[in-house]
């Protein structure tokens, strides 16, 4: 009769517990059918009713699961329009947007939105781009205003394709294709804490196919597939391009300026770190970077009129970058380096060419503090025959612009120098430089040079204005002041130095160190003085 009624009993809290579950798990279902509906339904009232009138949003479906915290919204497409113009500023469209996984306890307990994984698939975005905005008018991170941490476990955005043009102009500024995005671990704190950005996160991959970018008016960058992620950063086939031809470019220049054709095979950043410093400076810092295989045509035309702005210094232009670049060693292996430069209207110009090129820079960037100095060591062959050594060094922080350049020449023929110095210049030489040495010390005004020299048999032609027969009489004239060999010195060299040599500033650095090698082998093959 006891274990009747035991049995009976505990059918009946069986039945009980049964019935409560079911009931429990019908008004659970209920319940978050009913939040779905309701925040499915003020989502959709809010995307309608509350985004800024320029703004226009379309989907064909957006649904809600309470229970997963998963919110999906089909065939999203955003215009964003001007505020007082009708231009679209913002076109795109995507598969999906995904956000998956809000947890309702961190929200609820820790008063921060948490998120397992955002999902943005095949967007689509057009961006014309008004170069008249500001951008710093911009904040970089406004969850900030939210005052909650703001943490996402996976971003994703997969198969997107980016087009920037200039608004005004509708020309092409950037196209990507086929970006994907995968960051893990993001993180908005509610407080940006001093000398750190608002923005963290632990690991990053990012990679595309093309990249289009105009640099400016006249030159274009184009990069192949290549990748992002927390250890390296590699570029593929980078190209820097004059978008028209040299005779075009001349044609409608008002001042001279570069025309550029430079590939070079791969860009490596090795372990770099970048971000924000208080949600306002941006910083890049990469401990190593290698250049591989550049090939560089820079040719200029002399005949346009002279550019009369000031050049700046090297250093003063690293300084001046509005944000904080620090690249320990940058190395350049295996590159040519090709100069070609017109000077007169019968010809097409001459060149200077520096081949198997490689190269150490330390310290570039404008976060060192001073007594470090920017070091650039140089090894190439000058005019495909001529070992020659640079080493170079300035200091950022010194606003005279002082430097320090050196050089090391190894046995050269001059005529090789023939397919520049005849063309633009009207003169040949003859014989051969064995050693040469120079020193320049100066700053942004003036420069000290000390050369010394060790040549055989030299001799200058000058040309008639034809640039092809020997003018006999001015060659004569010319050869008088220039002793044909160093033999006379008791080390077989001779030197040459001046104290002040002055820099014209509206020409570049380059026009500079040329200047003063000019003026010390003038001075080691004219004057009397001989090396000690």
């Amino acid at each position: 009769m006891v274990l009747k009624l035991y049995l009976y009993n505990m059918k009946k809290r069986t039945k009980r517990l049964i019935i409560a579950f079911f009931v429990t798990l019908i008004i659970a279902i209920a319940f978050f059918n009913i939040s779905d509906y309701v925040i499915s339904s003020k989502l959709k009232n809010y995307l309608k009713n509350n985004l800024p009138e320029s703004v226009g949003l379309n989907y064909s479906h957006l649904s809600v699961s309470s229970w997963q915290g998963k919110l999906t919204i089909v065939n999203p497409k955003i215009v964003k329009n001007g505020n007082t113009s009708k231009i679209k500023y913002l076109q795109m469209s995507m598969d999906t947007l995904l956000v998956d996984g809000v947890s309702y306890w961190d929200y609820l307990a820790h008063d921060k939105i948490s998120i397992k994984k955002l999902v943005i698939s095949s967007p689509k975005v057009v961006y014309n781009h008004d170069k008249s905005i500001n951008t710093k008018q911009y904040k970089y991170s406004k969850l900030a205003a939210l005052n909650k941490i703001v943490e996402i476990e996976q971003f994703k955005i997969t198969h997107s394709d980016i087009t920037v043009f200039n608004a005004q102009t509708d020309s092409l500024l950037l196209n990507s294709k086929n970006i994907d995005v995968n960051i893990q671990n993001i993180e908005w704190p509610n407080k940006i804490t001093k000398n750190k950005s608002s923005l963290n996160f632990k690991a990053y991959q990012l990679s595309f196919d093309n990249l289009f970018y105009q640099l400016n008016d006249f030159d274009n960058v184009t990069v192949n597939k290549s990748e992002i992620n927390n250890d390296k950063i590699k570029f593929n086939t980078v190209k820097l391009k004059t978008k028209y031809t040299k005779q075009k470019l001349s044609s409608f220049l008002i001042t001279e300026r570069d025309h550029f054709d430079i590939a070079i095979d791969s860009i490596v950043f090795k372990e770099q770190d970048f971000g924000f410093i208080q949600d306002t400076i941006f910083f890049f810092h990469a401990p190593k970077t290698i250049l591989y295989n550049a090939e560089a045509n820079i040719y200029r035309d002399k005949l346009v009129e002279d550019d009369p702005t000031i050049k700046p210094m090297y250093g003063e232009m690293l300084y001046a970058i509005d944000f904080d670049l620090m690249l320990n060693e940058v190395v350049v292996k295996d590159s040519n380096i090709n100069y070609y430069e017109r000077a007169k209207v019968d010809n097409s110009g001459g060149e200077l060419s520096f081949s198997k090129f490689e190269a150490t820079l330390l310290n570039v960037g404008n976060t060192y503090k001073s007594p470090e100095k920017t070091i650039i060591n140089i090894n190439t062959n000058f005019m495909k025959s001529s070992p020659l050594k640079v080493d170079w060094s300035f200091d950022v922080n010194d606003s005279s612009g002082s430097f320090l350049f050196s050089a090391d020449l190894d046995v050269f023929q001059t005529n090789k120098i023939n397919k520049f110095s005849g063309p633009n210049l009207n003169v040949r030489f003859e014989g051969d430089i064995l050693k040469t040495y120079f020193t320049i010390s100066g700053n942004a005004s003036t420069s000290r040079v000390d050369l010394k020299t060790k040549y055989q048999e030299f001799d200058i032609i000058a040309l008639q204005n034809d640039g092809k027969k020997k003018n006999k009489l001015l060659s004569n004239i010319l050869n008088i002041f220039v002793l044909k060999n160093s033999s006379q010195a008791s080390d077989n060299f001779r030197s040459g130095s001046e104290e002040e040599v002055t820099r014209d500033k509206t020409k570049s650095v380059f026009n500079f160190i040329w200047l003063n090698v000019k003026v010390g082998l003038l001075g080691a093959m004219t004057g009397s003085q001989k090396s000690n």
